[in-house]
């Protein structure tokens, strides 16, 4: 029997990760409430004393591993369990990925955007548990409690409990038992000046909230910058500009205004074909500072 599982603590628990662990199963499980939690308490309740006391923990540490380096079985059905979601350790909550369009003059000087997703989050009816105070709780049959069966060489999770020991009766009505329902949220996000097209900005504790009391995952915003009056190419900014064929090829000066709304004066030798001009340190500039050029191209019409 893992004592760490049963009380869902990571084997490098604290002591005071311990004694929130065993309050928070104490008063989930207690017989009081639920006489069908009774055996369930006797286990809690026996983890506890042997995981807060540093001697019994350090004897029972050590016959943890001798028995796990013997039971290749086990260590694999450890694994299995991990990669199934059957344990009840505090596991952290998925990423969630979401697509944010800005404009060039957005990436530019940084913006502020309001980001609405379906994500994850604690059930309140049971707060996360899966069941509430009328649900009822039995230890499962087939394991008879352990959370995992045998199986040729493999001790593998129970199917039939997913790992926990003990079937839910009647679980929660909101979340079904799984502890989460989704959400619609929404959140006002500051987008960093100077992003640029294809990057990522990391909301953290953003995407869906974690199980049995672990951490929330990240949103991920991925930028897409879209092409207005400026066209973004890597860090030059490219602005077309249409021209009367008469003018263009009188010359002369033109003025045209840079992202920053900047009234930049520029002399054009007389020609009857395009005319693409480019001023240094005028384009587009990153987060770390870097700055492109502006190009400016005279299509004449």
């Amino acid at each position: 029997m893992d004592f760490y599982k049963i009380l869902g603590v990571g084997r490098d628990a604290t002591p005071e990760e311990i004694k929130k662990a065993f309050r928070k199963k104490a008063k989930q499980f207690h017989p009081d409430l639920n006489p069908e939690h009774q055996e369930i308490f006797k286990q809690i309740t026996q983890a506890y004393n042997i995981l807060i006391d540093s001697e019994k923990r350090k004897n029972y540490d050590k016959t943890l591993r001798d028995f796990e380096r013997k039971d290749f079985g086990r260590i694999i059905g450890d694994i299995l369990a991990d990669f199934l979601g059957f344990h009840t350790r505090p596991s952290t909550g998925e990423n969630i990925t979401a697509k944010v369009n800005l404009t060039v003059e957005e990436g530019y000087f940084g913006s502020v955007k309001t980001i609405k997703y379906k994500r994850k989050v604690r059930c309140e009816e049971c707060a996360g548990r899966g069941i509430t105070s009328h649900s009822r709780i039995k230890e499962c049959q087939k394991c008879k409690g352990l959370g995992r069966i045998r199986k040729a060489f493999l001790e593998i999770p129970c199917l039939e409990c997913f790992g926990r020991g003990f079937v839910i009766i009647n679980p929660c009505p909101v979340c079904g038992g799984s502890g989460r329902v989704v959400r619609l949220e929404e959140k006002s996000i500051k987008i960093p000046a100077g992003v640029l097209n294809g990057q990522n900005v990391v909301v953290e504790g953003g995407g869906n909230e974690g199980i049995n009391g672990g951490n929330a995952g990240d949103l991920i915003l991925k930028i897409k910058i879209k092409n207005g009056k400026f066209r973004l190419k890597k860090l030059d900014l490219v602005s077309d500009i249409r021209i009367k064929k008469e003018i263009l090829k009188e010359g002369g000066f033109i003025s045209i205004s840079d992202i920053e709304g900047k009234r930049l004066r520029l002399p054009v030798e007389p020609t009857e074909k395009p005319v693409r001009i480019r001023i240094k340190n005028r384009g587009y500039r990153d987060i770390k500072g870097r700055r492109g050029d502006l190009v400016i191209k005279l299509i004449p019409v």
